[in-house]
């Protein structure tokens, strides 16, 4: 291991065939890290404390589900796989973010055209749609800002 230390995680696994659950509890936690899919059974994500110790807690409740995981901290990988890796995630997360700002759009589109507001409960939902998208965005994709400009739009429409 260099001195810099790890700069990654990966996280691989194995489970039993039968049950959905098991692979459906992997997949969205692994979504709610950011994790970006290697191959089937074989994810990333940047490393810090935080993510590596929350894949240890995956690894840990797949291997009550009678599958095998392993963690694996990983201090370089090549160029070309870093900018795949960053690729991969910054598109995933332009994505979430482009459906959050047309949701908002659409809400403000309903406004100019009617008389009715933005409900709170679909305000409130973006806000936490937008949060979610951001605590998984590790490289700053680009549709960040268009997306929080058009539900704070949305805000100060209800606002008014």
């Amino acid at each position: 291991m260099n001195s810099t230390g790890p700069k990654w995680v990966v996280v691989t696994w194995r489970l039993p065939s039968g049950s959905s659950t098991p692979r459906v509890m992997t997949w969205r936690t692994l979504r709610r890290l950011g994790a970006i899919l290697l191959t089937p059974g074989a994810a990333i994500v940047p490393f810090s404390p935080d993510l590596l110790e929350q894949c240890e807690w995956l690894a840990q409740r797949i291997g009550e589900s009678g599958g095998e995981a392993w963690v694996l901290p990983v201090t370089d990988l090549s160029e070309r796989e870093e900018a795949t890796i960053r690729e991969r995630d910054r598109a995933t997360r332009e994505q979430e973010y482009g459906t959050l700002r047309t949701q908002a759009e659409g809400l403000r589109g309903n406004t100019r055209r009617r008389t009715t507001l933005p409900s709170r409960r679909k305000l409130l939902a973006l806000e936490r749609g937008y949060s979610s998208v951001l605590a998984r965005d590790h490289f700053k994709a680009s549709g960040r800002g268009p997306a929080r400009r058009a539900i704070e739009e949305a805000r100060r429409l209800r606002e008014r």
